[in-house]
């Protein structure tokens, strides 16, 4: 089964437990249970960022996201698909435009491919509402720029009592050594990690206060504190809002809707190469601007 299928067959259940649906994609998997059960969810953390479902952990559950049109940015002609993917909706689309499915390029970090992307054609920013309109799918001008100019600026999350002592072992990230080690007190300053309710749960410990936090906004405000070095732009086409390829580092995870804001710049998922930074395409110099602003990083244009 390929990428495509696996969207439609989400498309058709519509929403579920993110338990069952986990097994499910992890079944078309390869390797040991553990190492498939990993893969899965990272699949499906792929589908969120490309704009096609919402992942609600908190609510251990999974929803598709309704079919939307939206343009991308620096084109004038061509806008993409994303969300609820049926025949019948593309049979729809086929009959009020041109449509394209590119398909998706390698990613290497799973066995099962990305869904294809789906561009449709249009000459104007009225036409490709009327199109979405007459195929029962949202409008969005650009959902790109839109998101990256409502990403917030990352600051510790809620206060919060912060590890149990008596609880599971606890962790502290390591700056230096780029990793999570075991810690017996936690009194200093960082991120720390343990498990709770059989999920990892993530603090910020700051002057003594301590705040819940998310894994990746947790990273982000940790490795500002010591190198705001983690994004460089290369700028390839040069126009009033520079259009160029967004490196981010590995070592820097960030949030969903920051890399949301990053991939529906071209519809594809980051690419990687084994050692190298997380590549993002097509992005305007307004988007990665956002996004390096938002995670207090310094944007490294070249």
């Amino acid at each position: 089964m390929d990428g495509d299928l696996v969207l439609k067959w989400l498309s058709f259940r519509g929403h579920g437990r993110l338990s069952d649906v986990t097994s499910s994609v992890a079944a078309l998997m390869e390797g040991p249970p553990h190492a498939k059960t990993n893969a899965a969810r990272a699949y499906l953390r792929r589908l969120e960022v490309l704009g096609h479902l919402d992942l609600l952990w908190p609510e251990s559950k999974w929803q598709i996201r309704p079919t939307v049109l939206t343009q991308i940015p620096g084109s004038s002609a061509f806008a993409l698909v994303i969300g609820q993917r049926t025949a019948e909706l593309e049979e729809r689309l086929e009959a009020e435009a041109v449509l394209h499915k590119v398909r998706a390029p390698d990613t290497g970090t799973t066995t099962l491919g990305d869904p294809g992307t789906l561009l449709l054609e249009y000459d104007s920013e009225a036409e490709l509402s009327e199109i979405a309109a007459n195929a029962g799918a949202g409008f969005i001008p650009c959902a790109a720029s839109s998101l990256a100019a409502n990403l917030p600026l990352l600051v510790p999350g809620p206060r919060a009592g912060g590890p149990n002592t008596y609880g599971s072992a606890v962790e502290m990230f390591n700056v230096f050594q780029r990793e999570f080690t075991h810690v017996e007190a936690f009194r200093r300053d960082g991120l720390y990690k343990q498990i709770v309710n059989g999920r990892w749960q993530y603090w910020l410990l700051r002057s003594g206060l301590w705040s819940s936090i998310g894994y990746a906004e947790g990273m982000c405000l940790t490795m500002s504190e010591v190198d705001s070095q983690y994004l460089q732009f290369e700028i390839l086409e040069d126009a009033e809002d520079p259009i160029g390829t967004l490196h981010v580092n590995a070592g820097l995870p960030l949030p969903v809707q920051h890399r949301q804001a990053l991939a529906l710049c071209s519809g594809v998922s980051p690419v990687k190469t084994t050692g190298g930074p997380w590549t993002y395409h097509n992005v305007p110099s307004s988007v990665a601007l956002a996004v390096a602003r938002s995670i207090h990083q310094h944007l490294k244009v070249r």
